[in-house]
């Protein structure tokens, strides 16, 4: 070999490794955009999962003692409700209102929730394997962004509206426990009722 064709070859062999290393280069930064908002993604979900981890079965055992302790209150309280446990009463009712609306709300914003982790690992492994294209991932990357955000935000809503409730159940259930203990002392009837419901409702 001559040494023109050595240098022709030696600079061939030159750009042949830096459009190499530019490629790859290029194709790593695309990589790491990817990866960098497929990893927010995920994030937004498992902060969903984290709003949503209220226990269901807490909520709906405490949804239905209230609606049993408020009926035991208008059959069998003996006199006239006081302005204080009036209140009380209309409060412990509003806490059962909003332990409905996330009895009702809950599984679908859950089951939405399991199904965007689902598809979000799709998505992954879709661009692992490089079976995308930059526009396809932005339309397909913007579809599940949209999604788990709204997703996120109405999980946000009920967790908070829920655990704000918290304190208040606690007070006014422990009032509205001691007015019935205090009736069924004084009524037979009304205490092998509540004996009764309770053996049921525990089996």
């Amino acid at each position: 070999m001559t040494k023109s064709n050595k240098g022709i070859f030696l600079g061939i062999s030159l750009i042949t490794i830096i459009l190499t290393i530019s490629f790859q280069t290029g194709c790593n930064s695309v990589d790491e955009a990817y990866t960098s908002r497929l990893d927010s993604l995920d994030q937004r979900l498992t902060q969903t999962e984290q709003y949503l981890s209220i226990d269901f079965n807490t909520i709906s055992i405490r949804e239905q003692s209230i609606e049993r302790e408020l009926r035991y209150m208008d059959k069998y309280y003996d006199t006239i409700f006081s302005e204080s446990l009036g209140n009380h009463l209309t409060k412990y009712k509003g806490i059962k209102k909003n332990y409905a609306h996330f009895l009702k709300e809950y599984p679908a914003l859950f089951n939405e929730m399991k199904s965007l982790k689902t598809q979000a690992a799709d998505l992954r492994t879709s661009v692992n394997k490089n079976q995308l294209t930059k526009e396809e991932f932005k339309q397909y990357y913007q579809t599940e962004l949209t999604d788990a955000i709204n997703n996120s935000q109405y999980a946000e809503k009920i967790s908070l509206s829920i655990h704000a409730l918290e304190p208040e159940y606690q007070r006014i259930s422990g009032i509205i426990q001691k007015e019935l203990a205090r009736l069924a002392s004084k009524d037979s009837v009304f205490n092998a009722v509540l004996q009764r419901d309770s053996v049921s409702y525990e089996q």
